[in-house]
């Protein structure tokens, strides 16, 4: 063998050896296909007059899937019984279930169901239109929902028409015509015919195309009129060569409608803003006995009346304590006998809300049932002994670093029976001494689980609360022994301060700020010499701020019955951000910025999404 073909030799196996060490490299099957299907033909053709049949189908470029069809499908106007809707190789078949109305436009939105076979790759906002009568009708209305409360773009929103001024069709019939919002709270309702209409949007957890009680909703307050949809022109089409006079009836020619997308949001579009009403759903949610001697009650929201109790076993002892909104109630056994037994019924007489949200008495049995946890013996033995011993559990939030505007208090795992004034003591650190300070104990209200402690406290200084063994009794009669609790209050150059002085002043404004997940930190009216915001923490915030129209100190929702909106709203299109020991002004034109455009991005993108 030849010096060459040995060189020639070791080339090769050092190629072949290089390409087995690299097989990820290379073809890999080809790029990901990103392009959704194309529709090629249509049976009927799509715009098709005068459709009598019960089916339709429509043939594509390649193989497809069906993504959700069910929450993407709707049918304008819609129908008691929706479409069956099946993929079939490269064609897509829909079977008509119900009657269809004469002379009327006809709209099957399949949003983003479609999808190509291989990658789920969907043709978005695609849809399909006929007729039953001899013209197509063209006109359509767009617009956007919002939420009323936090101006987030609302998504999956039913927004439909009704052709009668009349409001009670929106509780009564279902839409004429329908569309969905997008997740930019976008809709457009399409194929309408002229003429004047009232313009409603809601949640429809029912799917019956109508306002039931307990569902979001939003209305236009004034009727609106449909016109025609912007036209887009192709290269190959002039001015001169559609006919523009043709525009202006209900018959356009297919090739001048895009079909298969949404056109862009149009911003003179209706606003709409959804709102929940105050009343709310009323009624027992569950009972609870997590611990032998305590059941706890819950209701799904504040009752306007205590419900009635009566045990249905031997006679109990318990005390009753409430929760501040009363949608908890919690029964604490006094006597051993009681504790002992597991099951345990009362009746109980309450008040609860029917479907139409009226609040009706209503009488139910509940027990309470306690599962005792498995133990060993040794874990058992030590149990008893902890009872047997038991003290009262005090906790504080007498820190280091204490705020400024907190209250010093007291929680027990208890309710308190009684607690003697005198054996608490409060001082000031001057030093190393300690002087006496003056200070009120706050009653408890209907959870008296905790005990509130009001006194002048300074910035920088240091305290101490002391408080003697056997100060407080729970129910049981245990007590606790006795405790020091110290705490620092913040240095004045730990916070910032705000002042926000409106430009034009309204009156009638509350200013909120906010922090990032759009949560309510503080809350003042409207100064003409500015509001001011005191003691905030060095930190990211947001504003908003919202009209008191009817004076109550709190934002307002909207009233189906008296036909009344929300309280509007307006953001700060700025975040701001605090230093300590900084004072900062803003002055605020709400105006400058149109209202839906002002809200922060991040706000937006913070908001929880509806599941």
């Amino acid at each position: 063998m030849t010096i060459l073909r040995k060189i020639v030799y070791v080339l090769v196996l050092a190629l072949f050896i290089a390409g087995c060490a690299n097989r990820g490299i290379g073809p890999q099957g080809g790029p990901k296909d990103t392009t959704p299907p194309k529709p090629r033909g249509y049976e009927p053709e799509m715009g098709a007059l005068n459709f009598k049949g019960k089916r339709i189908e429509v043939s594509f470029d390649e193989y497809i899937q069906l993504d959700n069809i069910a929450q993407n499908l709707l049918m304008s106007p819609p129908q008691k019984t929706p479409p069956d809707v099946k993929a079939r190789g490269k064609k897509l078949v829909v079977l008509l279930q119900d009657s269809l109305r004469d002379s009327t436009t006809y709209t099957i939105d399949f949003g983003n169901a479609v999808c190509d076979y291989r990658e789920k790759v969907p043709l978005r906002h695609f849809s399909f239109y006929f007729s039953t009568g001899p013209t197509i009708d063209t006109l359509e209305y767009t617009g956007r929902v919002y939420d009323a409360a936090t101006l987030n773009p609302m998504e999956g929103i039913f927004v439909g028409v009704h052709p009668s001024m009349e409001d009670s069709m929106f509780t009564s019939e279902p839409f004429l015509r329908v569309a969905r919002t997008d997740s930019a709270g976008y809709f457009r309702i399409g194929n309408m015919h002229a003429g004047t209409y009232r313009l409603y949007a809601v949640e429809d957890v029912s799917r019956d195309y109508r306002f039931s009680p307990g569902e979001a909703i939003a209305f236009a307050d004034q009727p609106i009129v449909p016109v025609l949809p912007p036209v887009r022109l192709t290269d190959t089409l002039t001015t001169d060569s559609l006919k523009m006079d043709s525009l202006m009836t209900d018959t356009l020619t297919m090739d001048s409608l895009v079909t298969d997308s949404l056109p862009e949001p149009e911003e003179k579009g209706a606003i709409l803003m959804l709102f929940h009403e105050e009343q709310q759903r009323l009624y027992l949610q569950r009972t609870v006995r997590d611990k032998q001697h305590r059941i706890q009650i819950y209701f799904s929201s504040t009752p306007d009346s205590l419900p009635e109790l009566k045990p249905l076993t031997d006679t109990l002892n318990y005390f009753t304590s409430y929760s501040p909104r009363r949608d908890t109630i919690t029964l604490w056994l006094m006597d051993s006998l009681s504790i002992a037994q597991d099951s345990l019924f009362f009746e109980a007489r309450y008040r609860r809300t029917d479907s139409l949200y009226r609040l009706e008495w209503y009488t139910d049995t509940i027990r309470a049932i306690w599962r005792a946890p498995r133990l060993s013996s040794r874990a058992k033995a030590a149990e008893e002994r902890k009872n047997r011993n038991r003290r009262l559990e005090l906790k504080s939030n007498a820190r280091s670093g204490f705020e400024i505007f907190d209250t010093l208090h007291l929680q027990c795992t208890t309710p308190i029976a009684a607690y003697e004034p005198d054996s608490f003591h409060l001082f000031e650190r001057v030093d190393t001494i300690l002087k006496p300070m003056k200070f009120s104990i706050v009653p408890h209200d209907t959870l008296p689980m905790e005990i509130r402690f009001l006194a002048e406290f300074k910035p920088e200084g240091k305290y101490e609360l002391r408080i003697d063994s056997g100060a407080i009794h729970d129910i049981y009669d245990i007590t606790h022994i006795k405790g020091n609790y110290s705490l620092q209050v913040k240095s004045l150059s730990d916070y910032s301060t705000l002042r926000v002085k409106l430009n034009p002043y309204l009156p009638k404004a509350r200013i909120q700020v906010l922090n990032n997940k759009d949560q309510v930190v503080r809350e003042l009216p409207a100064a003409v010499e500015g509001a001011l915001f005191e003691y905030l923490k060095p930190d990211t915030y947001y504003m908003r701020l919202y009209l008191d129209e009817n004076g109550d100190g709190k934002w307002t929702t909207g009233a189906w019955a008296e036909k009344r909106q929300p309280e509007p709203i307006y953001y700060f299109p700025e975040k701001i951000q605090t230093k300590s020991n900084w004072d900062f002004e803003e002055e605020w034109d709400y105006q400058a910025v149109e209202q839906m455009k002002a809200k922060p991005k991040e706000l937006i993108q913070a908001a929880p999404k509806k599941k």
